[in-house]
């Protein structure tokens, strides 16, 4: 299975939708702080064990599962792997850096 890489501007839109997971690949500590609504905090070295468990744990299923780090290297390896097993994977080109960057230009 392939996986996509959206802009921020793509984001948007998925946001908007009821049938997406958004996992938040960064620090803790980062995710703690700050991070896009609705997002869920996931260890990115765990993620291949954890994403059944975590989607299983939804009342619904997906129909895409996002993933964004700091700077979309982490969430892109990690989409790319998910894919590979099966999952409908989603990647945030540029990360939460591109994001804060984003939403601080439309406001």
């Amino acid at each position: 299975m392939q996986f996509r890489i959206i802009s921020c501007e793509m984001l948007e839109q998925y946001l908007k939708r009821k049938d997406i997971f958004l996992i938040d690949l960064r620090e803790k500590e980062d995710y703690e702080k700050e991070h896009i609504a609705n997002a869920v905090w996931a260890d990115w070295e765990t993620l291949e064990e954890n994403i059944a468990p975590m989607l299983s744990a939804l009342p619904y299923t997906p129909a895409w599962i996002i993933l964004y780090c700091r700077h979309g290297s982490t969430s892109l390896v990690a989409a790319r792997d998910l894919a590979r097993l099966g999952y409908p994977m989603i990647s945030l080109n540029g990360g939460y850096a591109y994001w804060k960057k984003h939403q601080n230009m439309v406001k």
